[in-house]
């Protein structure tokens, strides 16, 4: 999804691209009468939060064969209305030829996002986000989050399924409100999200909520049920040391039951502060069952997005463990699921030091996020800000790169933010976006 805001409105686009052919437009929405801050989307490089923040565009999935899109259109959370006339919210399903556009249903009530102030912040906010509707092993549903009654009767986030041959909606859980999060406080987290279908066939999602009695400290941890919500349960809590806990991300990032990679937030000093939103140490772990085995040890905030690739584990992280990223900007690695051969699969580089590393919103420096693995070529497609090619000097695009780091192809050429010398300001920017394949497939 491409959006563009300038001094008439803003403009959001919904296309596919299917390999190297011409991207096929889907909904090409008019623009509104009101637009927003132009010149604070365009700094924050970073479509893929500020478009649904900003847009109507929420939550997108790829069905596994790439067939099929499933995508949410509400400005139901917008500071202002967004449609025009004529134009309907709600859940839709597509074909990737751009034919056969079906509304299967209402949009959700539950937000895609979250967000709050924060005057440490560059941009002055924070934002907590899930965007993706993951598909069922089978390709015929997605599951999600919306409101539905809990035990008491009372409205309350709940996972559902979709049928998307029926347009059915089944709420399988019955659970009591649990409070977004913020470090402890009310705001940026969701007290429930994240869904995800394992390729089992059962379904996952995390919470902070003591939903089963047996989180009474009110950690973040997951739960697996059934496809038709029985045999709900909680996963134990990867703890390989006193005091960690999961670090929250709006990622998929590769949650299953026996086999996953994740980020543990340790207790100590960061080497790198400034880089985080908060001030302690992320480490990747890989759990296997009962097994955790720590892969990294670089002491910083910003390490991130582990997800599991077979054998191997890709993530995002700013550190120079191999004496390749002296800038300390964003990189992708992969290490095994031993701890072994370590490698770092981008370069990007800038002149000045990337203080906030993998955290960098503004400049200096670029974010990176792993989104989607073709396992059939071996080809990783992620987002970023950062400017391998001199073509993305100020905004965010899609890349794609082989999973040994060889062939990174630019993949969409948006302008990012533009500052005319009228002093006009606009931006285009990509996102969110869906992939046929994520990464870190549940097992």
């Amino acid at each position: 999804m491409v959006s563009k805001c300038t001094v008439s409105g803003f403009h959001q686009t919904l296309q596919i691209r299917r390999g190297d052919c011409d991207p096929i437009t889907v909904l090409d929405f008019p623009e509104p009468l009101a637009r927003p801050n132009c010149a604070l989307i365009g700094s924050a490089r970073f479509g893929y939060a500020s478009s649904p923040i900003a847009g109507a565009f929420h939550r997108m999935g790829v069905s596994p064969d790439g067939r099929h899109l499933v995508f949410e259109v509400t400005d139901d959370f917008s500071p202002r209305s967004l449609l025009t006339p004529g134009q309907q919210k709600g859940i839709f399903i597509v074909r990737a030829d751009g034919r056969g556009l079906r509304r299967l249903g209402p949009a959700s009530r539950d937000p895609s996002f979250r967000f709050a102030t924060d005057p440490a912040s560059p941009l002055g906010v924070r934002v907590g986000l899930w965007i993706p509707f993951p598909f069922s092993p089978d390709g015929r549903a997605v599951v999600l989050t919306d409101l539905g009654p809990g035990p008491a009767g009372e409205d309350a986030v709940q996972i559902f399924t979709l049928d998307l041959v029926t347009g059915e909606r089944k709420q399988l859980t019955h659970l009591p409100v649990v409070p977004d999060r913020q470090e402890g406080a009310v705001g940026l987290n969701a007290g429930t999200d994240a869904p995800i279908w394992l390729r089992d066939g059962r379904i996952s999602f995390r919470s902070f909520g003591n939903l089963d009695g047996s989180n009474p400290e009110g950690n973040l941890v997951q739960f697996v049920m059934n496809s038709d919500g029985s045999d709900f349960k909680r996963l134990p809590l990867p703890v390989a040391l006193p005091g960690a806990h999961v670090v929250p991300s709006f990622g998929v990032t590769g949650g299953g039951v026996r086999r996953r990679a994740t980020v543990l937030s340790l207790p100590g000093t960061p080497v790198n502060p400034a880089a985080g939103l908060s001030d302690t140490i992320n480490e990747v772990f890989f759990v296997d069952r009962t097994n955790v085995t720590q892969l990294t040890d670089f002491h910083r905030v910003d390490t991130a997005q582990a997800n599991l690739d077979g054998q191997r584990v890709i993530f995002a992280a700013s550190a120079d463990p191999l004496g390749t990223n002296p800038s300390g900007t964003c990189q992708l690695f992969s290490i095994d699921t031993h701890g072994a051969g370590l490698h770092q699969l981008t370069h990007f580089f800038q002149p000045a030091y990337s203080v906030n590393g993998c955290n960098a919103f503004v400049a200096p420096g670029c974010s990176v996020l792993p989104l989607g693995l073709d396992a059939a070529t071996g080809i990783l497609v992620f987002f970023s800000s950062c400017d391998p090619f001199g073509a993305n000097p100020y905004g965010d695009q899609m890349f794609a790169i082989r999973v040994d780091g060889t062939d990174l192809r630019q993949l969409t050429h948006a302008r990012g933010l533009v500052r005319e010398s009228d002093g006009t300001v606009s931006s285009e920017n990509v996102g969110p976006v869906a992939s046929s394949a994520f990464l870190g497939a549940p097992q």
